[in-house]
């Protein structure tokens, strides 16, 4: 698997931020609130059933989580494409968001989220003169726990270049811990699609379809937080009722 110059370099300001947090004490307490975060890899990376890097991609994050139930993060993830510029065989994805969880009763929380999902270059997709499309996403998700399962839904709010606003993505996931501190994780992922906005960026052929479903093991190797996950993703069908394939996912990550 090849990474070029330009992951490289996008890749290290995640890097900067890790090392910089790894110096401090895991879980640093800032204002009564904790720092987490996150590097590494995935041999894929699968957003939704469908391949948003089909070679080796570095991924990482940091989050604040404040005791009142906000928090605010960043990830990022290389890409093998700009959803800008179809010259480009990489490129960038940045999502900032801000999120506030509690817990309702017993084994039962909740947590609202908004994201917004921002891309290296920035800048817009050209049908023609008349339609366009800024690459930049939000949406706003709602996620209900019980225990070990998360059920969440999440709205798109504006017409981007891969989305129109109003389309919908349904997931469900499942975790069980099993022997020798192993875990196994399920994940079901569905998607109802708003076609009224349509022009010739975006085209709806499904007005709701099944787009994957995960079903992998992880384990933390150790006691320092280095984690790895193997995953087999089914792929559905996406909004022109096209097939996903189906993927063989290894990750490997440094969390603090």
């Amino acid at each position: 698997m090849q990474i070029t110059l330009s992951q490289i370099l996008w890749a290290v300001p995640i890097a900067v931020l890790s090392c910089s947090a790894i110096a401090e004490e895991s879980h640093n307490s800032v204002a009564q609130g904790l720092f987490y975060g996150n590097i590494g890899f995935v041999s894929k990376y699968i957003y939704h059933g469908g391949v948003e890097n089909d070679d080796l991609a570095i991924q990482g994050g940091l989050e604040y989580a404040h005791k009142s139930g906000i928090s605010i993060g960043y990830w990022g993830s290389t890409l093998d494409y700009d959803p800008s510029d179809d010259t480009q065989d990489h490129g960038f994805e940045h999502n900032i968001y801000l999120s506030y969880g509690q817990q309702i009763a017993q084994n039962w929380s909740y947590n609202l989220k908004t994201t917004a999902y921002i891309y290296q270059n920035g800048g817009s997709v050209y049908a023609d003169q008349n339609t366009q499309r800024k690459t930049t996403a939000f949406d706003v998700l709602g996620e209900l726990v019980y225990k070990n399962l998360t059920l969440s839904t999440s709205v798109i709010l504006a017409d981007a270049s891969s989305a129109n606003a109003g389309d919908l993505y349904f997931s469900a996931a499942y975790s069980q811990p099993l022997a020798q501190d192993f875990i196994l994780n399920t994940v079901l992922g569905a998607s109802a699609y708003n076609s009224s906005h349509d022009d010739e960026i975006v085209q709806t052929k499904k007005d709701f379809a099944f787009n994957e479903a995960r079903i992998g093991i992880s384990k933390e190797l150790t006691q320092s937080g280095v984690s790895a996950s193997l995953d087999y993703v089914f792929g559905g069908e996406d909004r022109l009722g096209e097939d996903f394939e189906n993927n063989l996912v290894f990750g490997l990550s440094y969390n603090f």
